[in-house]
């Protein structure tokens, strides 16, 4: 079986899977299987399948991530998980002045909003300006300093594709005592991420992407070392030890980080999701990335010309972002449409993604459109 059939793959060229990923048909089966004919069959009594489908996601994510499954946790999205963590920072040993999140102006908005929000329970916002590169480690020893009491380092930026140096910041933040959370959208299933060798606090991911599972899939990692000292205030009674202890007071955290789950679960994504990642563990990561990188390097060498500024794969995620002369964007943009491609711009960024599903001929018919005059 081709990877081409492995995918519900528009009709015509598709370029965003750094958007949202194309729908896999083991995923269709699995929201069948794991959600559907469950509740059919059983009613009420589906629970105990449906919080097996969660664990089998969260096992699917320890393969990915190299981890152990009972360290992540279900979250509705990046957003809600960065709200949780925050608040379940412990209090009585950080100074007020000490509470400073630092953010590069890269990183995906909602994230900023969230540390804008904190701003409320005594958290300031710093961020690293837009101007100094992400993918730099001497950007970010000028940043981390002794006042900073949180870092949210977005491993693949949306807006450039650039990479950040996530192990060698986390050593940084050690030696300043201040936590690192980390964004692994953009970077979940195409880039690889061992998380016994990033020792980082916490990561936020989604499945909505390069995973290929649809919204509403989101989870954190916790790391274990230090889940036991954060008490979420946000919680239901999935955070509970027990969640069907059924005691109304008596709450006990639970000692995993399903302590950030909160209350009555959403299924349906996490049955959605779990074919998606079946599927990407089946073909594997470094298969997904190789391909990338085959198709990246065929077509920068032909485009290279037309670029406003280099790419440098070494540095570069999954998405290629490629900044344009203002009057070569709307020409570029322009021949994509009119030959139904699937792709997105940023102002002067046209962004494209070569997932498994791409192929020689899709970057043949690119550079057509990149190198007309």
């Amino acid at each position: 079986m081709s990877f081409n059939e492995l995918f519900n793959l528009p009709p015509n060229p598709y370029f965003l899977s750094h958007s949202v990923g194309c729908l896999g048909k083991k995923s269709e089966l699995s929201l069948a299987e794991n959600f559907l004919t469950p509740w059919k069959l059983s009613g009420g009594d589906a629970w105990q399948h449906w919080l097996h489908t969660v664990d089998l996601f969260c096992t699917g994510l320890g393969q990915l991530f190299n981890a152990d499954s009972r360290d992540f946790c279900p979250q509705t999205n990046l957003s809600s998980g960065f709200t949780k963590w925050l608040m379940a920072l412990p209090k009585d040993t950080a100074e007020t002045a000490k509470r400073k999140v630092l953010i590069h102006e890269d990183a995906f908005p909602s994230m900023g909003y969230v540390a804008q929000a904190m701003q409320q329970l005594d958290f300031e916002l710093v961020f690293i300006p837009a101007s100094e590169s992400a993918c730099k480690i001497d950007t970010w020893q000028r940043y981390i300093e002794t006042d900073i009491y949180c870092v949210l380092a977005t491993h693949v930026h949306s807006n450039t594709g650039e990479v950040s140096p996530i192990q060698s910041i986390a050593q940084i933040c050690k030696q300043h005592s201040c936590y690192l959370a980390v964004d692994v959208a953009q970077s979940a299933g195409i880039l690889p991420i061992d998380l016994n060798c990033w020792d980082v606090d916490v990561i936020f991911g989604s499945s909505v992407k390069w995973l290929c599972g649809g919204p509403g899939a989101g989870f954190m990692w916790v790391n274990p070392k230090t889940v036991e000292q954060l008490q979420p205030i946000d919680v239901g009674w999935f955070s509970h030890r027990d969640p069907f202890a059924m005691e109304i007071k008596d709450f006990q955290y639970a000692n995993d980080a399903k302590r950030f789950w909160g209350g009555t679960p959403n299924i349906a994504p996490y049955a959605l999701a779990l074919g998606g990642l079946q599927t990407i563990l089946d073909i594997g990561q470094a298969s997904i990335f190789a391909h990338n990188r085959r198709l990246a390097k065929t077509f920068l060498q032909t485009v290279s010309q037309s670029l406003s500024q280099p790419v440098d794969l070494q540095n570069n995620g999954g998405t290629l972002c490629l900044e344009l002369p203002e009057t070569r964007i709307s020409a570029i943009s322009q021949g994509l449409k009119k030959r139904h491609c699937y792709f997105d711009t940023r102002g002067n960024v046209i962004r494209l993604s070569f997932h498994i599903y791409n192929s020689e001929q899709e970057v043949e018919l690119l550079t057509e459109v990149f190198n007309q005059r």
